[in-house]
């Protein structure tokens, strides 16, 4: 439980780091992180939370998207998505 916390608090913050208030016509790259005990369940995490921030945003996705991952640490992996998003 306090892994899931600390990924929602990390998404938060890498999304508030990476992304602008988008103006008419403007694109931004909007980032996200995400963490799992496996790489897959890194990936989805960090995708989704990603689609989410995107579509919280009012943006729509544009381009494919970007995610690189950690090597696996000591309980979990880390993977962080972005792509670029306009509005």
């Amino acid at each position: 439980m306090r892994s899931s916390k600390l990924g929602f608090a990390a998404l938060a913050a890498f999304a508030c780091a990476f992304s602008a208030t988008a103006q008419a016509g403007e694109c931004v790259r909007v980032g996200a992180l995400g963490d799992g005990l496996t790489h897959d369940l890194a990936v989805i995490m960090s995708t989704h939370g990603l689609a989410n921030l995107i579509e919280g945003k009012g943006l729509k996705a544009k381009g494919p998207v970007s995610t690189h991952c950690d090597p696996p640490g000591t309980f979990v992996t880390e993977c962080q998505s972005s792509q670029l998003a306009c509005k």
